[in-house]
């Protein structure tokens, strides 16, 4: 919408997670290097975790495009399902067995040992990776452990990359997969930015897209931008695109610190999580009430609001209103039996 206007080529702020734009943080850059390490070095099970938006897809799909061809990989995003289930779309996509074919578990699992002899004599490494592993539950967990049993005298058949938000740490530590918390090599976590960081992020976002330099985001704005996102990267995205849609309806290819908080209070406050404005008070404030010289009983009691006189000025009305109807109740009852002896 707004690219012809800031001479972009593409948006360069998208929330697809586009390998293309992949920023190599020192963060990112540790967890690229363990994962191509655990593909590498042949031993099993490899973790990465990070908080939601930080940018694992996307370092996934880097990994990917960048894998040698003799590496024959499956990728699965959000895998759900019986672990008979998840085997057969594996297998599908390394065109072991077809998806169609209604194989058992024991059958399919046979097929694919004897595909990784075969690509083992080839030295094609076989990689499966799960995107959002923390959907995985612990009973597939188990069965994917089964798996590292595919092995040589030095090296595993498979490799496995679990790639998940923090809740994946937590169910891999669960006392009943001990044993698969034990068979994995690698482990790393996905950090946020840090502000030199996002700064250096939205620059590189914006060259890749075609900027000539004449968009700017200045400190300020950058600083805005990190306390709203945390570093974390779909936050950053988030921001930066609104800001750039709000420069192109004011015509403007400098932002500031102060648009910055306009426009991502404004974004805010769109979706509610805005803090409301308070209400302002129907009155102005009465005026204050002179204490001077009188004793300190005294002076709290004129302080007091009129507000709570005037109620304990009912109360005390209904209490002597309800011992005067009491009175004369009581007095007619004793004229009564009064009456009643004469």
């Amino acid at each position: 919408m707004y690219e012809s206007f800031y001479g972009l080529s593409e948006k360069p702020f998208s929330l697809t997670p586009d390998p293309g734009f992949l920023f190599m943080s020192a963060s990112h850059n540790k967890a690229m290097t363990y994962l191509k390490y655990g593909i590498e070095s042949k031993e099993g099970f490899v973790q990465l975790s990070g908080e939601i938006g930080s940018g694992k897809t996307t370092i996934l799909r880097g990994l990917l495009r960048g894998l040698d061809r003799e590496i024959r990989a499956a990728y699965m995003v959000n895998p759900r399902g019986t672990f008979r289930q998840i085997l057969r779309t594996l297998l599908d996509q390394l065109n072991v067995v077809p998806f169609r074919l209604d194989y058992s578990k024991e059958r399919l699992l046979s097929k694919f040992h004897e595909f990784l002899k075969s690509q083992e004599a080839l030295n094609h490494p076989v990689v499966l990776i799960f995107d959002e592993a923390q959907n995985l539950d612990v009973s597939t967990l188990e069965e994917l452990r089964m798996l590292s049993n595919y092995e040589t005298d030095k090296d595993k058949l498979v490799q496995i990359i679990m790639v998940g938000q923090p809740e994946l740490r937590e169910k891999l530590d669960r006392p009943e997969l001990i044993q698969l918390r034990q068979r994995i090599a690698v482990r790393c976590h996905l950090g946020p930015l840090s502000r030199e960081e996002t700064e250096a992020y939205i620059n590189h976002r914006l060259r890749i897209a075609g900027s000539n330099g004449t968009i700017e985001f200045t400190h300020d704005a950058c600083d805005v931008i990190q306390r709203f996102s945390r570093g974390i990267p779909r936050l950053i995205n988030v921001a930066c695109n609104n800001l750039m849609l709000a420069g192109y309806v004011e015509e403007k290819k400098a932002f500031s610190g102060e648009m910055a908080e306009r426009v991502i209070h404004e974004m805010q406050a769109d979706d509610g999580r805005a803090e409301p404005p308070k209400p302002e008070p129907a009155a102005g404030p009465a005026p204050p009430v002179e204490t001077a010289g009188l004793p300190p009983a005294a002076a709290a009691a004129r302080k007091r609001p009129r507000r709570s006189r005037r109620r304990r000025r009912l109360i005390w009305a209904a209490v002597i209103a309800g011992a005067i109807i009491l009175a004369g109740v009581v007095t007619a009852i004793f004229w009564k039996d009064l009456k009643g002896l004469y």
